[in-house]
């Protein structure tokens, strides 16, 4: 009898604990929600609605460590799609002056960094329009990546090539 009642009274003691756990929200700088038990600076403690809880059939609980319960929203579980709109694949630029825009397109529109690889040379800039000047008449070929500023890569556009024409100072008439 003395160990039904140890019983029904721990099972009180741990139903009472597990009611006064919190949770707590905390949104990084890179956008990423996370939810956890041990609070930090800018941590919003969460309510949770009464009836909010779920019976479950019984599991064998596994140590718990020293860090907190972390369950982490990634901000990539959301598909980013990134599109070049100037050049198209394979076209033929004519410019004298070597100027080129290149301009892409990204789905859904958030802040981040894009990165032009042009012939294996690198310029990056907060903006998907990238105007170069000065180019030699060639074949180039580029891809552009998007990255938060911690320098997660979110998307990428394939390789793509264009040719860039000038007008020869020796076929001018006389």
């Amino acid at each position: 009898m003395n160990a039904l009642h140890l019983c029904v009274f721990l099972c009180f003691v741990f139903a009472a604990n597990a009611q006064s756990d919190k949770v707590f929200r905390v949104t990084t700088p890179e956008g990423e929600t996370i939810f956890t038990d041990n609070p930090s600076g800018n941590a919003v403690p969460i309510t949770l609605p009464q009836g909010s809880e779920m019976a479950s059939s019984p599991i064998t609980p596994l140590p718990k460590t020293a860090g907190s319960l972390l369950v982490k929203q990634h901000a990539d579980s959301t598909h980013y799609q990134m599109n070049v709109v100037s050049p198209k694949p394979e076209q033929t630029i004519r410019s004298n002056i070597g100027q080129v825009n290149i301009q892409t397109s990204l789905h859904p529109k958030v802040q981040g960094v894009y990165t032009l690889h042009l012939n294996d040379q690198v310029m990056s800039q907060n903006s998907g329009l990238f105007r170069l000047n000065s180019l030699d008449r060639g074949v180039y070929t580029f891809y552009i990546e998007f990255a938060l500023k911690s320098g997660k890569i979110l998307a990428s556009t394939s390789k793509q090539t264009f040719y860039l024409h000038q007008a020869s100072a020796l076929n001018r008439p006389k």
